[in-house]
């Protein structure tokens, strides 16, 4: 089960293979980033496990971030793939919808869709075989999200994503789990 000190979910058995993709749907405050966050490991399931495979690397998009970052979007690329040069890192930025004058700008200054872009755009170039993504189309516009969905049904590893936007995930999830009532849905 998932909460923090009372249940929002009765007992679940998620059992993930390579390569699914999983959407969890549903009202806000049922659970569903408490469910990512327990999966994780940040927070502890009550009761029960969360038992996890070896050999993972995850990239986990958190749907807010709180904390202040100085650093300039090439500042922040660089620090995380220092074997990248400045037209790769420029590239990277602008796949994700960033202009030059973003690129340049401190991440202090950006709108919430373009502080989401810079963070997409580091778990998008990091080698992993499972992305975690609480909400990650918020703050995006059409254009952003649209790139973000073919990156995503491109993306060879398992992602569990939540999403309130059936358009956004219909054609990524290769299931489908409503929080509400916590059945799952097979495409």
């Amino acid at each position: 089960m998932i909460g923090y000190n009372e249940p929002l979910s009765r007992p679940l058995n998620l059992k993930m293979e390579r390569g699914q993709k999983i959407a969890f749907t549903g009202a806000n405050g049922i659970g569903k980033s408490t469910l990512l966050k327990s999966i994780l490991g940040l927070i502890p399931p009550i009761p029960g496990k969360v038992e996890r495979g070896e050999y993972q690397h995850i990239g986990y998009f958190e749907q807010e971030v709180k904390q202040s970052n100085s650093n300039t979007c090439i500042e922040e690329i660089w620090n995380a793939f220092p074997g990248m040069n400045q037209a790769e890192v420029r590239a990277a930025l602008a796949k994700c919808g960033l202009t030059t004058k973003h690129i340049e700008s401190k991440i202090t200054v950006l709108s919430g869709g373009e502080k989401a872009k810079v963070r997409l755009c580091k778990i998008l170039n990091t080698e992993t075989n499972i992305l975690i993504l609480d909400e990650p189309t918020n703050h995006l516009d059409v254009d952003a999200k649209e790139e973000l969905k073919r990156a995503l049904k491109a993306y060879r590893g398992s992602i569990l994503m939540v999403s309130h936007e059936p358009d956004f995930y219909r054609d990524i999830a290769t299931d489908v789990w409503n929080c509400e009532d916590w059945t799952t849905k097979v495409f």
